[in-house]
């Protein structure tokens, strides 16, 4: 007995028990994995074409085998049914990140540096110290303490619950890129050693005194993480334009 009448071919077979693609994409559509599916579906359209030669996906298998200790056929057997795929399939999840990477490469490499100009702001490096609780109280007290200068900012880090030994409230150099929106301003509006005022993010009270912002300079890391952030971006909005022209059937 199926899950509804539609009669379409069946997708896969659960218990030897045929699943239609109509009750299939039901299922996904139930658990909001829709997204993901359709992510998968435009990277295969996006980057499928894209040819990774057989000795570095051979290399890339044996390394799989190895870090997963599937030294037997017969445990690698095991080991693709438990994860209901065979070989082909995991040849092409393997080499998936190779294939973006090239993709990345192909279509805004040579614009890479352009792109960089444009967005330079978001390379720069930020050095800070930082601490953070969702106690306000607690906060407000850390607050007077490191603006008067009775306490170090380490001294207090390693006395948060749980902290080592050798805890430190330094953070950084980090791309401000990875800096919440609210705490980057009061970084940007305030001056080197200065405590600023706790800033809340979420539930959490987040405290903080600038060291130094220190500018970007487009070298390979730097390019990678731009290219990087420009396929994920482009992702994202064709990701949602493709949900948003969904169809079902009724």
């Amino acid at each position: 007995m199926s899950f509804s009448t539609h009669t379409d071919s069946a997708a896969m077979w659960i218990d030897d028990i045929p699943l239609s693609s109509f009750e299939t994409v039901t299922l996904i559509r139930q658990q909001a994995a829709l997204p993901r599916l359709v992510q998968e579906w435009v990277l295969d359209k996006t980057v499928g074409h894209i040819q990774i030669d057989a000795d570095k996906q051979q290399t890339l298998l044996d390394d799989y085998r190895n870090s997963n200790q599937l030294t037997s056929d017969e445990s690698y057997a095991d080991h693709l049914q438990k994860r209901h795929i065979d070989e082909n399939l995991l040849r092409k999840i393997l080499i998936r990140p190779y294939q973006v990477v090239r993709y990345r490469e192909e279509r805004w490499g040579p614009v890479a540096q352009s792109l960089y100009l444009q967005h330079k702001d978001s390379f720069d490096l930020v050095k800070y110290h930082r601490l953070q609780s969702g106690n306000a109280d607690v906060m407000q007290e850390i607050y007077f303490l490191v603006k008067d200068g009775e306490e170090s900012w380490d001294s207090l880090a390693r006395q948060f619950p749980g902290a080592p030994s050798d805890a430190t409230a330094l953070q950084g150099p980090i791309p401000v890129a990875e800096v919440e929106a609210p705490v980057l301003e009061a970084l940007r509006q305030s001056e080197p050693g200065r405590v600023s005022r706790p800033v809340h993010v979420g539930s959490n009270i987040i405290l903080v005194a600038l060291e130094e912002f220190q500018p970007s300079s487009f070298g390979d890391e730097v390019r990678k993480a731009l290219l990087k952030k420009t396929f994920d971006e482009w992702m994202t909005q064709e990701c949602s334009r493709m949900l948003n022209k969904s169809r079902f059937p009724e």
